[in-house]
């Protein structure tokens, strides 16, 4: 039996318990969009461009290549070269034992994952470096149809990861959740491009940034931008065709917003992991690097992690129905900024997210993030990092949490924006979905937040929340047993407070502030 036929069996007998639950409810019908669009036509409208990334396909439609072991040569040598690391992979991949199949599935997705660096390195080139600081804030003067080319060409991306993965699956012969090597893959490590880990399936740990990255098996640990496009090209593996322009060693990626663009401590490319089994670790806390003056707790040092896309494409699709645990620090997990597209999916287990905030289906400045678990009892959180002195105001020294986008940045302890929520201008779309299980969720709301461009309210909240013009929006689509804490959330005369089997539409300063529009749906 395949992995795919196992899979599709187990997803059935959920559907059917659900179904059956001794309660009587029956389980949520019809797709997520659909379901959003018949609480609020509005919302639903302005999701329908995007209705293409908030499904899974369940089939393939992309040809193969003619020459699908040239065409990956082919479209390793043009990623390689658009980030300023030209090589030659050809004799590499030839020499591999790679199937056609397996190459030609690849080279698709190189190919359009090729598209959209090209579309970001154009508009990553047109931002004159002294706008940065305002262009990450507000946008800027940046024209929203110039950077239409990012979301139009994530669709594609989004479906060749799918088609992958569904590839893979028929060809695995071994249990969906034990570590088993596919026939027709290989071992490949062409960085910064792609690494693929489909002859061992041994337990991992990823340490070093890569566009594409392909695991198909085995517990594995992920320190490096985790499929987020902001890729650093600064520390190659030993013994890499290429070396990394500043040596070998371990990625560090952006830690700071605005220098660590303006230094190249990561660039915006492209970026997508697949991991088809296992129970993975995607961010890793650690003792503290840039943040070091404001906590010494255990952080992730990296921004921009886990299916995080900042004027570009990410994806990070984990299948295998295990137990994932995920953490980020801001702009993670599911986040899409300056017009970027953020992609989490994971099929399934009882999965735990995490991050300081400005992550799990989150998006700012024209972007669209979305985190959608397919299955399992989830646990969804944030955390805060303790302040080095408990009497220092926010936003000075040691006062906690981590720094912001200021300059080298100031300790920011404020918790906000995580679970659905979206920030700043027309067109930015934070999405969380998830459609099955007994979950848990913790977000928060601020009530003394002052953002850019501020408009009437001061809020920031949490669990389908918009600010400053942003859409953000939560589905849970199971029928019973969520839990819900939402700190500090403001009482609202005649609305009910998040929890289950409950709605909270626009409309108020609960669910949308700031001209923004939240929506919460706990069906």
């Amino acid at each position: 039996m395949s992995r795919r036929l196992r899979r599709a069996l187990l997803s059935l007998s959920g559907c059917v318990a659900l179904l059956v639950a001794a309660n009587g409810t029956a389980a949520a019908s019809g797709s997520a969009w659909q379901a959003i669009a018949a609480v609020d036509p509005v919302v639903g409208a302005r999701l329908q461009p995007h209705q293409g990334l908030l499904s899974t396909p369940t089939t393939i439609t992309t040809p193969l290549p003619a020459d699908p072991v040239g065409a990956l040569g082919t479209a390793v040598s043009a990623l390689s070269t658009g980030v300023g690391l030209p090589q030659d992979a050809t004799a590499a991949i030839g020499s591999s034992g790679l199937s056609a199949e397996i190459a030609g599935r690849v080279a698709n997705l190189l190919t359009a994952m090729t598209t959209c660096r090209q579309v970001t390195g154009t508009r990553f080139e047109a931002i004159p470096t002294g706008l940065l600081p305002l262009v990450l804030k507000t946008g800027g003067s940046l024209d929203p149809l110039a950077h239409a080319g990012i979301k139009a060409c994530a669709e594609p991306v989004w479906r060749r990861t799918v088609e992958l993965q569904l590839t893979l699956d028929d060809l695995a012969t071994g249990p969906a959740t034990a570590s088993c090597a596919v026939p027709g893959t290989a071992d490949l490590d062409l960085w910064p491009v792609l690494r693929l880990d489909g002859s061992t399936c041994g337990d991992n740990t990823y340490a070093h940034d890569y566009m594409l990255l392909i695991d198909v098996g085995g517990d594995d640990t992920y320190r490096n931008n985790a499929g987020g496009n902001m890729v650093d090209l600064n520390f190659s593996p030993a013994g890499s065709a290429v070396t990394g322009l500043r040596g070998t060693g371990p990625a560090q990626g952006c830690q700071r917003a605005i220098p660590g663009l303006t230094a190249l401590d990561c660039v915006p490319a492209v970026g997508v992991l697949l991991d088809l089994a296992g129970q993975d670790t995607y961010g890793v806390k650690e003792t503290p690097d840039h943040d070091t003056g404001c906590t010494t707790d255990p952080v992730v040092r990296r921004m921009m992690t886990a299916g995080a896309g900042f004027l570009g494409v990410s994806v990070l699709r984990d299948s295998g129905g295990t137990a994932d645990a995920y953490t980020g620090k801001t702009g993670s997990l599911g986040a899409g900024h300056i017009f970027g597209v953020g992609l989490l999916s994971d099929d399934g287990g009882d999965d735990t997210y995490s991050a300081v905030r400005n992550s799990q289906g989150f998006a700012l400045v024209g972007g669209f993030g979305l985190l959608n678990d397919q299955a399992g009892d989830d646990t969804y959180d944030y955390y805060m990092p303790a302040p080095i002195d408990p009497s220092a105001p926010n936003q000075t020294e040691g006062a906690g949490g981590v720094r912001d986008d200021e300059g080298e940045g100031l300790c920011d302890r404020i918790p906000r924006f995580v679970q659905g929520t979206a920030n700043v201008l027309p067109g930015t779309t934070g999405v969380l979905i998830d459609d099955s299980g007994a979950d848990s969720y913790h977000g928060a709301f601020a009530g003394e937040f002052v953002g850019p461009i501020q408009n009437p309210s001061t809020r920031a909240g949490s669990l389908g929340f918009g600010n400053n013009q942003g859409l953000g929006v939560f589905l849970d689509r199971a029928t019973t047993g969520d839990t819900y804490l939402v700190d500090g959330e403001p009482t609202v005369v005649g609305v009910p407070a998040r929890g289950d089997n409950t709605t909270v539409l626009p409309g108020n300063d609960s669910s949308g502030s700031g001209l923004g529009q939240g929506l919460f749906i706990d069906q």
